[in-house]
């Protein structure tokens, strides 16, 4: 199987919204009904979504596969291999699939990209509003560990980054959950006139910021009804920002023992929920 085939419904999760309308109907359609995807025909499939089986078939073909039958065994073999899992709480199964989807499709060529560039960094503003705020938090504080000088700005934001910062030595990081604002858009806008290279860390592709980012790192979209439990909603964007900070670990061996003096590391896949709850709730 490619890439794209092992991670099927998080790439179409995150995908969607980049498809035209009647597209993104049919990929929202599957993520949400994958059982009746898999055990109904084209037609069937095509009537239950309003759409045409052309529709279906052009949706299949954006995502590598030559039709629906191929599209569909692909997505019976992913979920075949999925329900192992299934036995757990609803909660915690949300957060696990949270966590284990994100995970899947970090991109590890930009993740040590993205490490190289921070590692070269003196000074890091991180940009987020709404729940995108507890990841910005948990990077900013693991930042100043390593002795970095990571400032969190949430809705104060600058008009702009000083003329006299060094780009070389500057750099943001945006983190973008649900929400974003106008005033950040053109604060982050701004910045990229001045020479400062921006890294975006979002749940799923979104547009604005991908445009203005030079490094994306992308967190899973949230499986139907995540965003009830709390930790889910944001545990996969929270696990990529654990991995890039192991990975500027490997940059530089003080990096890692700077962090260990303050704390040990609280994200894993083996036992993310209790790690979770124990730091939201500290």
């Amino acid at each position: 199987m490619s890439q794209i085939d092992c991670n099927l419904l998080i790439n179409i999760r995150n995908e969607a919204s980049g498809l035209s309308p009647i597209l993104e109907k049919v990929g929202r359609f599957i993520t949400e009904n994958p059982d009746f995807v898999m055990r109904h025909t084209i037609s069937e499939l095509a009537d239950s979504i309003d759409t045409s089986e052309g529709s279906i078939t052009r949706f299949c073909r954006a995502f590598g596969f030559k039709g629906f039958s191929d599209f569909r065994t692909a997505l019976a073999l992913e979920q075949g291999a999925a329900r192992s899992g299934d036995d757990m709480g609803e909660e915690t199964s949300a957060v696990i699939a949270s966590i284990r989807d994100s995970n899947a499709i970090v991109d590890s060529i930009e993740l040590h990209s993205v490490a190289i560039w921070l590692n070269q960094l003196s000074n890091i503003a991180i940009y987020a509003v709404g729940t995108a705020v507890p990841v910005a938090q948990f990077l900013q504080m693991n930042l100043a560990q390593m002795g970095k000088i990571a400032n969190f700005i949430d809705r104060s934001y600058p008009s702009v980054i000083s003329p006299l910062a060094d780009g070389d030595k500057t750099g943001i990081i945006v983190i973008h959950t649900e929400q974003t604002s106008a005033d950040m858009i053109q604060v982050l806008a701004l910045a990229k006139k001045q020479g400062i290279k921006i890294l975006s860390l979002t749940r799923g592709a979104f547009a604005p910021l991908n445009r203005l980012s030079d490094w994306n790192l992308q967190a899973a979209v949230a499986l139907q009804g995540e965003g009830e439990s709390g930790f889910a909603e944001i545990a996969g964007a929270m696990m990529v920002a654990d991995r890039l900070l192991s990975e500027l670990e490997g940059q530089d061996e003080r990096y890692s023992q700077c962090r260990k003096a303050h704390q040990k590391r609280i994200f894993s896949i083996e036992s993310v929920t209790n790690k979770l709850s124990e730091y939201f709730m500290s």
